[in-house]
């Protein structure tokens, strides 16, 4: 999937604001920490000789020989749900001592965002699930009903996330600002 559309689905965790005290106050937090979390799989992307295509895409990859073989390839350890719960730890954590738990949906939201990004691209080809214990890459669908990169299925997903957070706008507007 392009990154458009994982910002625009992965965006969509925002909805869980509307689980708290202070939406207003809590959406500042969340919507950064949501796009950054939905594109953060990507880290680990090489360029394969183009420009990355992603919002700082390909970081990891720049460190050739510590980040890249085994397990840091692309779709690989980063799109894993085993990365997915390690940074929903590292953010409670960050949120439980640093922040003293004023964000208590701060890591679902990071968590729901994150893992968004690993299961769209299961769309489009096979993806580390499973990784670090199990090296086998999954689609979701038979590699015939895969859709490409820029495809059918990436635009439909990109209008359904985009129609979600204008939703969720207009919603939040209408209940909190009007």
């Amino acid at each position: 999937m392009t990154w458009r559309t994982h910002l625009a689905i992965g965006a969509n965790a925002v909805w869980l604001t509307s689980f708290t005290k202070n939406p207003d106050q809590s959406l500042l937090v969340f919507l950064p920490v949501a796009m950054l979390a939905s594109l953060l799989p990507d880290i680990d992307a090489a360029g394969d000789g183009a420009k990355i295509h992603y919002v700082g895409g390909g970081v990891l990859s720049n460190f050739k020989g510590i980040f890249t073989g085994r397990y840091f390839h692309h779709r690989g350890i980063m799109h894993s749900v085993f990365v997915s719960l390690i940074f929903f730890l590292i953010v409670y954590l960050i949120n439980f001592f640093y922040l003293n738990n004023i964000y208590p949906l701060l890591p679902y939201v990071f968590f729901l965002s994150y893992i968004s990004h690993p299961l769209i691209d299961g769309f489009n080809t096979s993806v580390g699930y499973l990784y670090p214990f199990n090296r086998k890459k999954i689609a979701l669908f038979p590699k015939l009903m895969l859709s490409p990169v820029k495809g059918f299925t990436d635009k439909i997903l990109f209008v359904i996330g985009a129609f979600g957070i204008l939703l969720f706008f207009l919603m939040f507007a209408y209940y909190y600002l009007l």
